[in-house]
């Protein structure tokens, strides 16, 4: 990634000044004993956070008033990578018990509006158009499924291999499926989604993973995500590093290189998380977990040295004790939430 020009070095300090202060403010525990957060989510205002837990309930919490408004409980089906919708009254989210169906659920009053049946294994990614009422859905059963809220028949399907996660770009007319068993992310326009990809990006290059593991091998993936301004990719991964993409050439521009990586779920029953890495509202920084040795925070605009390789800047809360399994930045407040046993919520 070329340097950056010497006219904005001023501003670069002070942006990066004010990231570093971000520390942990409040922690909520409201999940039961022993039970892990798999995945969060913020509302389109910033207002609201919701968490789900393997315990089988959502967990909702009032960003302005920093605290915890309720928890809904989804015993019989489970519950997982729960997605507000353009209505901070209203989530969907994948099922984990009895059947793979998605459920749209009313946070008012506890009530399900819609069921989204089609899936026959686990769901592994549920993510909504920023721009309208689609979202789309991956599943081990080797599909990829577009849908409207408005409507509990499937609008599309796709056959791939292991696509085991997908992303909207911020206009909503492109997504991104990351097909981890071959390595690489195809990208659809969703006016001609059952067309083939116009895009394949092949992340395989053996001289950039031998850094990392010999045999050189893919870690698995956990995330993928578009930066606001459009022009990069983040694949999060479970291994040492995570991939920043050029979204237009495809080139793997960084690896963002964390010394330590994260624990997996902790036996085999447990789920997957939604990821342990994002990207800042403003394209620039990406905050991510670091195992035990709590946040990490990347700056992109920094130089990679010669092997493509980007490493922390700086280290948020390191002494602190709760793990970040799992990170998500609020799009409109200062502020971000980690999570593992806990749900902990970092401000300025």
């Amino acid at each position: 990634m070329a340097a950056n020009p010497p006219h904005r070095q001023p501003e670069l300090t002070k942006l990066s000044e004010t990231i570093a202060r971000y520390r942990p403010s409040k922690a909520f525990s409201n999940f039961a004993q022993g039970a892990e957060v798999t995945s969060l989510d913020f509302d389109d205002t910033g207002e609201f956070c919701i968490a789900t837990g393997d315990d089988e309930t959502l967990q909702l919490y009032d960003c302005k008033l920093g605290k915890h408004s309720k928890t809904l409980y989804s015993k019989k089906y489970g519950c997982h990578l729960a997605r507000f919708t353009h209505l901070q009254s209203n989530v969907i989210y994948a099922s984990t018990k009895e059947n793979d169906t998605i459920r749209y659920l009313s946070l008012h009053d506890n009530s399900y509006i819609r069921y989204f049946k089609g899936h026959k294994r686990p769901v592994t990614s549920l993510e909504v158009s920023p721009v309208d009422d689609q979202f789309i859905s991956c599943s081990h059963d080797d599909t990829v499924r577009v849908w409207d809220l408005r409507s509990h028949n499937c609008a599309g399907l796709l056959n791939i291999t292991a696509p085991s996660l997908a992303a909207f770009d911020p206009s909503g007319i492109i997504f991104a499926v990351a097909a981890q068993s071959t390595g690489a992310i195809l990208l659809y326009d969703l006016r001609n989604y059952d067309k083939e990809p116009f895009t394949t990006f092949n992340l395989v290059d053996n001289s950039f993973l031998s850094q990392y593991s010999y045999p050189p091998r893919m870690p698995s993936w956990s995330k993928l995500e578009f930066s606001n301004d459009g022009k990069h990719m983040l694949v999060g991964t479970r291994g040492h590093a995570h991939y920043v993409v050029d979204s237009f050439a495809g080139d793997t521009a960084q690896f963002v290189y964390r010394a330590k990586r994260p624990n997996g779920p902790t036996s085999p029953k447990k789920l997957e998380t939604s990821g342990d890495v994002c990207f800042t509202p403003d394209a620039r920084y990406l905050v991510g977990g670091q195992g035990e040795r709590g946040v990490v925070v990347w700056d992109s605009w920094m130089q990679a040295d010669e092997k493509q390789t980007l490493k922390p800047f700086i280290e948020l809360a390191e002494n602190t004790k709760s793990m970040a399994s799992v990170v998500s930045f609020n799009p409109k407040m200062n502020l971000f939430a980690t999570a593992h046993k806990d749900v902990v919520c970092y401000h300025l």
